[in-house]
């Protein structure tokens, strides 16, 4: 195991890494995890910036003006709304507050402990980072440190370098369209997973990515609570395994991005947990699946990113 700081795209860092895992956090740029190399096949797993370097961003602004790659946290939201609950008057922010403010970046032994505070929300946040061979280990922490309740809605952003020959693997049967499609219709439509019809009544896999030249996005979510804390993808030509494991009891929805050459002409995809249901507070309150973080409350769980060779 060796942790060092680095320089990565002409921005500070720190690289931890083993034998299997080579893994990069950017400290001031929302400790965003820039860069996971899987060893072996000597594969950058995440989506990379399109220009090859990062801006820092601002406070408030909108997320898609900087870089969309790598692994960012969202909370307390995704998308930009006004926060629907008593206790605070606010806008949350788009994506939420964490991707765009320096974290406090520390080594202990062999972990890296990635500690921030909330701007217009009173809360801490805390998110640890381990190697254990071909596995990250990330464990999380959010503490209410105001005076009332607070609603976050947190999810996993973590672009990867998808292709043409990836599937998605969930042990699931149906998925609810959240962003208007050419293929699956209007938001709130239920489709069948892994394979459906689309509105013109032809069969689709949803569970595959199709290639850039597409020119277009999707986002699905798996329909209400998901059977068991796991999500997969296929990755560097069917070679490689990308799984994450979480507890589905703290993290039970799951959200998937896929990006085919439709959005700034990028190539990605996401497996993206998450406490609520689904992509704002706003929108959570209105199906009644986000819970409340009470006051000097603190919640905790996990996400495992294993890392495996496919034959």
């Amino acid at each position: 195991m060796m942790i060092e700081k680095t320089v990565y795209k002409e921005l500070e860092g720190i690289r931890v890494e083993n034998e299997y895992i080579s893994l990069v956090i950017l400290p001031q740029l929302g400790a965003k995890i820039a860069s996971l190399i899987y060893k072996p096949q000597n594969f950058e797993v995440l989506a990379q910036p399109a220009l090859n370097k990062y801006t820092p961003a601002e406070y408030g602004d909108r997320f898609e003006k900087y870089d969309t790659s790598g692994i960012d946290e969202m909370y307390p939201t995704i998308d930009e709304c006004m926060y629907p609950y008593e206790g605070y008057n606010e806008k949350m922010p788009d994506h939420g507050e964490l991707w765009s403010i320096p974290w406090k970046v520390e080594i202990f032994d062999d972990e890296i402990v990635c500690r921030v505070q909330g701007v217009r929300f009173k809360y801490e946040f805390e998110r640890r980072i381990k190697l254990d061979k071909n596995v990250v280990r990330l464990n999380y922490k959010v503490k209410n440190t105001g005076s009332c309740p607070l609603y976050g809605l947190w999810a996993f952003h973590g672009l990867v370098a998808c292709d043409d020959e990836s599937r998605i693997l969930i042990d699931e049967e149906s998925i609810m369209n959240v962003h208007k499609s050419s293929i699956y219709g209007d938001v709130g439509n239920i489709h069948l997973f892994p394979e459906t019809l689309d509105m013109k009544g032809k069969k689709v896999r949803v569970d595959r990515i199709g290639p850039k030249t597409l020119e277009k996005t999707e986002k699905f979510y798996v329909n209400g609570e998901i059977k068991k804390g796991e999500a997969a993808l296929t990755l560097n030509k069917n070679r490689l395994l990308y799984k994450l494991l979480f507890p589905k009891d703290k993290i039970p929805y799951l959200g998937v991005w896929i990006n085919e050459g439709g959005f700034k002409g990028e190539y990605n995809c996401a497996l993206e947990p998450s406490n609520a249901f689904y992509d704002s507070v706003e929108i959570g309150k209105r199906y009644g699946k986000i819970k409340p973080l009470e006051v000097k409350e603190e919640q905790t769980w996990y996400i495992d990113i294993v890392l495996a060779e496919l034959v």
